[in-house]
């Protein structure tokens, strides 16, 4: 009996894994860092991405959440909620790092990303 309680708490120790990640240390800087190019061009509906570089300004649409987001590559539209924002300050010089989705518009084959997560590159 006593084998067995070990077993089975050995068996549960190793299926239990955590990882810390320090505030301000976002998971999504270990990602792979896509393009704005390869969003418009490789990415389906709903595809999770990764992008770096810099948010220029307001879309200038009726939606205040939407912005244009520039990379080396090319420009593309970006919708950011309120609480993703989280408080940091950014400007056309600020470079940054999104994590989102691709939304692809099926009406004109637009595409933009629709933003869950920004964090400023240091």
């Amino acid at each position: 009996m006593k084998k067995l309680i070990f077993i089975i708490l050995s068996a549960l120790s190793l299926s239990v894994h955590a990882e810390f990640v320090p505030e301000g240390n976002p998971a999504p800087s270990r990602q792979h860092v896509n393009t704005v190019h390869e969003a418009k061009t490789e990415f389906g509906d709903n595809a999770h991405i990764v992008l770096e570089g810099y948010i220029t300004g307001s879309a200038g649409t009726i939606n205040p959440e939407e912005y244009f987001f520039k990379d080396d590559t090319d420009t593309i539209k970006i919708e950011i909620n309120p609480d993703v924002w989280r408080g940091q300050k950014v400007t056309p010089q600020t470079k940054v790092r999104i994590a989102g989705e691709v939304d692809i518009n099926r009406f004109n084959n637009s595409r933009e990303i629709e933003v869950h997560r920004l964090d400023i590159v240091k």
